[in-house]
């Protein structure tokens, strides 16, 4: 996907950065997009720290833009919401407020295995100011794309040989977690 994006990136010139930014609000909005491959391009395309400040801009603006969409939505589809774990935790964010959601949102933001989409969503469903959350998760983000950026810089760098035993080591790690989920899923199911 970053291959595309790249060729996309040549062809505008001078409106590279934009469309960069373009794409990362619009994989803001959905929430569940990955935003590696974009980080991967602008690094290749734009150079380790330009492709940095680029991928930063463009996810905490991408994820102010996503907040405000999703606080509108989220006003709308409220009542229709029947998720209990959805709902723990918009709750969670909807008592907390200032201080507390300012670092809860932080640490969501820093954690590598909550979507940001979620964090977002869970944000506009709860009463965080547009400013906190902002904020929050900005900084939260920094973090995250430091190591993003570096292991992108790394793996591109990486031979290919290595490259395909990072993916083959990440295709058995996911294998092994769906294979425990499942196993899990068994044991709580109550025998006849």
């Amino acid at each position: 996907m970053e291959t595309r994006l790249i060729d996309l990136l040549q062809g505008a010139d001078h409106f590279a950065v934009l469309i960069s930014l373009l794409v990362s609000f619009i994989v803001s909005i959905f929430g569940f997009l990955p935003s590696s491959f974009v980080t991967a391009a602008n690094v290749l395309y734009f150079g380790y720290w330009e492709g940095f400040l680029l991928s930063f801009l463009g996810e905490a603006f991408g994820a102010l833009i996503a907040f405000y969409l999703y606080r509108f939505g989220v006003r709308r589809l409220t009542p229709k919401i029947d998720s209990v774990r959805v709902q723990k935790w918009t709750d969670r964010l909807a008592e907390t407020n200032g201080r507390d959601a300012f670092w809860l949102i932080v640490l969501l933001r820093v954690l590598p295995f909550i979507p940001s989409g979620l964090v977002t969503l869970l944000s506009a469903a709860s009463r965080v100011s547009p400013l906190v959350f902002f904020i929050a998760s900005t900084l939260g983000k920094i973090p995250a794309l430091f190591i993003e950026v570096a292991s992108v810089s790394w793996f591109i760098g990486s031979d290919a040989v290595i490259q395909w035993i990072v993916v083959g080591v990440v295709i058995v790690l996911y294998a092994a977690h769906l294979v425990y989920k499942q196993y899990q899923s068994k044991q709580k199911t109550p025998s006849s």
